[in-house]
């Protein structure tokens, strides 16, 4: 190849690397972030899981007990082959959903946004030879992580 070739080359791969549209590079480099905040997370483990236990149960409470008095059953399935499903049971599932969904929506995104510009942390982490694509995919893992532990609580 000659000299303008590979400039040219050179230019086209750091126009890629620039693209905001690029697929992310990932490497094993986001194991060390993720573990980071499971080490943070063991200090507050015990509240946290109280709290993802105890939102569900009062909504089960509030409007399981509450709310169930008033509707009983709930009509499932196709017409002619319904199921008669007690309220608090109906109830019940979409709370588990519910809070997997909180717990994962919370962490990936007011806990990151924190970790990023309130605390600074991913600054901190940026100085180590960790890219920003697998702080990315260590926030998503984490996200993912708190959501499995949330619903299995």
């Amino acid at each position: 190849m000659t000299a303008m070739n590979l400039d040219r080359a050179e230019n086209a791969s750091a126009a890629i690397r620039q693209n905001v549209w690029r697929p992310p590079e990932l490497s094993l480099r986001f194991w060390p972030v993720f573990l980071r905040n499971l080490l943070v997370w063991r200090k507050l483990a015990i509240p946290s899981l109280v709290a993802n236990i105890a939102e569900p149960l009062m909504w089960l409470v509030a409007f399981g007990y509450g709310l169930g008095a008033l509707v009983g059953t709930v009509k499932m399935g196709e017409v002619g082959a319904e199921v008669q499903v007690p309220y608090i049971l109906f109830l019940a599932s979409g709370s588990v959903c519910m809070s997997a969904m909180q717990s994962a929506t919370f962490e990936a995104l007011y806990s990151a946004f924190s970790r990023m510009h309130v605390q600074k942390t991913w600054d901190g982490i940026m100085n180590a030879p960790v890219r920003l694509d697998d702080i990315v995919m260590a926030e998503m893992l984490w996200a993912a992580f708190k959501s499995l532990s949330t619903v299995t609580a």
